[in-house]
């Protein structure tokens, strides 16, 4: 069995595996977890909105999407692995967030069963990027096991609203767009979703100009200054987070609120495509 902290951070408390490299160290030293995207999504949201968390990991973003639709609102949040949608729904429940529901599945293109990676033990010392995991994940080798898992797509639940879609789903994200297809096209939805597989987020910034949307790359860090336990990073590990969000022009009064100096406007694949060379040359 994977070993736990509790952790006092921006929301309360929260519960997250005690190896997992990234979200406890982030939490544990700066009292909050990718703070700006947090912030972003928090800005873009409505009290009553119907969201949908595809990838929630231990709840980091289905609380704060939680607390931004209130109790009037319903929060879809999915989690594939085992263990940690064990945390996701001890972490709903600390936090009192009875309209997010928790579903253990993936999310892809059409409903069925697929292997997902299910890591129930680790040997002392070792750290894991438990949100890195995806279908394709090597860990098997070394530490784990593929289970059973449910697959769901967005339109096989007929949603008659949504409003808010984000994706971490570890570069099955044009899977996760095309089993929403027509709850895109429906509903409208903004939606956010990882960018830094150019070649799986490339294709996706075509879809979703020729759909009437518009694009912004966000560029943020798991940890950032000023945080809320005023620590300085000096000597820390630091990763980038790169989304992209999609906001159709009817939703477009929703960024009034939003901090747009965190967004770079990407109009063209072209401009997608140029912007994805700079995060590789700065990487170097």
């Amino acid at each position: 069995m994977i070993g736990s902290v509790e952790l006092d951070w921006r929301f309360g408390t929260i519960e997250v595996p005690a190896p997992d490299r990234y979200i406890r160290q982030a939490i544990q030293i700066t009292g909050e977890y990718s703070g700006a995207e947090i912030d972003l999504y928090q800005a873009l949201l409505r009290p009553s909105d119907v969201a949908i968390d595809v990838g929630a990991n231990v709840g980091v973003f289905s609380i704060a999407i939680g607390q931004s639709v209130g109790p009037s609102g319903r929060v879809l949040a999915f989690e594939p692995q085992p263990p940690i949608y064990e945390f996701l729904k001890r972490n709903i429940s600390r936090s009192e967030l009875e309209h997010v529901q928790m579903i253990r599945a993936i999310v892809a293109r059409r409903d069925g069963v697929a292997e997902f990676i299910d890591v129930q033990t680790l040997p002392e010392g070792e750290e894991v990027n438990f949100g890195g995991l995806g279908v394709h994940s090597s860990i098997r080798r070394r530490f784990g096991r593929f289970v059973p898992t449910d697959v769901r797509c967005i339109d096989g639940m007929a949603l008659d609203r949504c409003d808010f879609i984000k994706i971490d789903a570890e570069g099955t994200e044009g899977a996760v767009v095309v089993g929403a297809t027509a709850t895109i096209a429906r509903c409208r939805p903004v939606v956010s979703f990882e960018c830094d597989r150019p070649d799986v987020a490339g294709p996706l910034v075509d879809t979703f100009l020729a759909a009437g949307y518009r694009l912004w790359r966000f560029r943020g860090s798991n940890m950032r200054v000023p945080n809320p336990k005023g620590a300085i990073l000096r000597g820390f590990p630091n990763i980038s987070i790169l989304m992209l969000l999609a906001v159709p022009d009817e939703r477009l009064d929703r960024l009034a609120a939003a901090d747009m100096s965190t967004l770079r406007t990407v109009d063209s694949r072209q401009t997608f495509d140029r912007l994805s060379q700079g995060i590789v040359k700065d990487a170097l």
